[in-house]
């Protein structure tokens, strides 16, 4: 069905894209025939802001997503672009939607669930003090700040999941884009192989569900597994198989995010275990130790 758009794509490069996503957006852009606007910010920021992210909630992708959904919506301002439509719907994520409802992508939502509390006026007042971020300024922390209200009503902006319409379903929507695009899944670090559509653009996605591992005692793995069994996909006793076989495995590049940070994995565990959910209890010394991407030279 055509219905006689002509979209601007807009990415927030967190600084962790792998080489496959990359082709991939070149590709699948070319045969689409859009136009493409990319950011990437200064890397030497987004080590503070990671850093400060880990130390203060366990979760150092507080630039990622902040960045994500507030700069599309700032080049939506910028171009007087009335509607904003994004992908998946976050009912799978988490309870504050149903697919029964129709999910505004606002500041609502920008604040719930995906800044982790944290404003960017918020983080420029943690981070001003540190040595290392004596040179950022407020306007530095523009990219990662939500639009205003006046902002968005002035130009009648409008921000929707595509999920509230039509039905979501990942297996068979990469299956779409693979066939039609020539789209391509990637392998991802602690994640059966029959998954290559989750998670692919993150060089570093490893790191952060090991940390919810160690967090909660469960990964990914056992988040797409039950998201399976109650589709009638796979059984229990095939997704707790393949539970055990990735989940809960110390991911190869944590070494090398770790040098991204300037952190040893003694302060990396120290602030995973002071956020253990009762009752599990990460053993780090019995911790198995995963194989590296096949792309992972790409990335030191």
């Amino acid at each position: 069905m055509d219905f006689k758009l002509k979209p601007l794509v807009v990415s927030f490069d967190h600084g962790f894209m792998r080489t496959n996503l990359l082709e991939n957006n070149i590709k699948t852009f070319k045969k689409l025939g859009v136009d493409h606007i990319s950011f990437r910010p200064n890397w030497k920021l987004v080590q503070i802001l990671m850093k400060e992210s880990l130390i203060r909630k366990g979760d150092f992708c507080w630039h990622c997503h902040t960045g994500i959904f507030a700069y599309p919506m700032r080049v939506a301002v910028e171009k007087k672009i009335s509607l904003v439509i994004w992908g998946e719907p976050s009912s799978e994520y988490t309870a504050y939607y149903g697919y029964d409802s129709d999910e505004e992508v606002d500041e609502k939502r920008f604040n719930r669930f995906i800044n982790l509390g944290i404003s960017a006026d918020d983080m420029y007042g943690m981070i001003k003090e540190r040595e290392e971020a004596n040179w950022v300024t407020r306007n530095d922390l523009l990219p990662f700040t939500y639009p205003s209200k006046k902002e968005m009503m002035t130009n009648k902006i409008r921000s929707i999941c595509l999920g509230s319409y039509i039905p979501w379903n990942v297996k068979s929507q990469s299956k779409l884009i693979s066939e039609k695009l020539g789209w391509k899944g990637d392998k991802v670090e602690g994640v059966p192989d029959n998954y290559k559509y989750e998670k692919i653009e993150c060089s570093v996605q490893g790191v952060r569900d090991y940390l919810k591992f160690i967090k909660r005692g469960y990964g990914r793995t056992s988040h797409l597994a039950s998201i399976d069994i109650r589709n009638g996909k796979i059984n229990r006793e095939t997704a707790i198989d393949l539970i055990k076989q990735n989940d809960g495995k110390k991911p190869y590049s944590l070494k090398r995010f770790l040098k991204y940070i300037n952190f040893s994995e003694s302060d990396f565990n120290n602030i995973a275990k002071e956020q253990q959910i009762h009752p599990y209890s990460h053993n780090f010394s019995n911790t198995e130790e995963g194989i590296p991407l096949p792309d992972e030279d790409n990335y030191k």
